[in-house]
């Protein structure tokens, strides 16, 4: 059986050059996976690194959340077939910095279970479990039906999985410190010894002063 095409060739051709249009060209989406990945990896160093200098990495991080909401606006306003409504708008961005912080706390706490195995064992269930509803929210108009799905049930078993064998891992390894500037878990070489006062001092006891010198027109002979 065969289906008639009533579409003819000028049709067609219409049709193929208004799919053109819509679809983003390759260097479009290279700019928008770039500004999530940034953002993520931004946020992903600030949120494990904050307690060692909270006013820098705070800064980080709130620099890595607008770049991850930059990227945010171009794949899903300028990128997207079909622009979204004012209320889809604010759900994007609220979502998309949750789903931000979500990853970044996923990354960040496996790249330095090591250094901080307590911290770490927290921040990457909680991050696996935040990412997951932010990206249902985000992607689905706020229809949380998804998130209870025998997948989602999956999410949460993973996360307490996740947090149990971390935790227990970090029990039996020492943290091994941070190399990047201003830490303070990094073991730093002793003080050296104070310095003798007096630089002609050969730290041996000194030797007794010597006698006065006689009185002028004396001598130590009797006469």
């Amino acid at each position: 059986m065969t289906v008639q095409n009533d579409l003819s060739p000028d049709d067609v051709a219409a049709y193929e050059a208004e799919l053109a249009k819509r679809t983003p060209s390759l260097y479009a989406r290279y700019i928008g996976a770039m500004l999530y990945f940034m953002g993520a990896a931004l946020i992903a160093g600030a949120v494990v690194h904050y307690p060692i200098d909270p006013p820098q990495y705070t800064v980080i991080c709130i620099v890595g959340a607008l770049v991850f909401l930059l990227g945010t606006i171009v794949n899903e306003f300028f990128l997207a077939t079909e622009r979204p409504n004012a209320r889809q708008v604010l759900g994007l961005v609220a979502f998309s910095l949750l789903l931000s912080f979500g990853v970044g706390m996923v990354g960040g706490g496996i790249q330095h279970f090591t250094q901080f195995p307590e911290r770490s064992a927290a921040m990457t269930p909680i991050g696996l479990v935040m990412s997951f509803a932010a990206f249902i929210a985000k992607d689905n108009d706020g229809r949380w039906r998804h998130a209870f799905s025998l997948f989602g049930a999956g999410v949460i078993v993973v996360a307490g999985l996740t947090w149990l064998g971390m935790s227990a891992l970090g029990n039996t390894i020492d943290s091994e410190g941070h190399t990047h500037g201003g830490d303070s878990t990094t073991n730093t070489p002793e003080a050296p010894a104070e310095a003798p006062a007096d630089r002609g001092h050969t730290g041996h006891e000194p030797s007794e002063a010597p006698a006065e010198p006689a009185d002028d027109g004396h001598t130590s002979h009797s006469h």
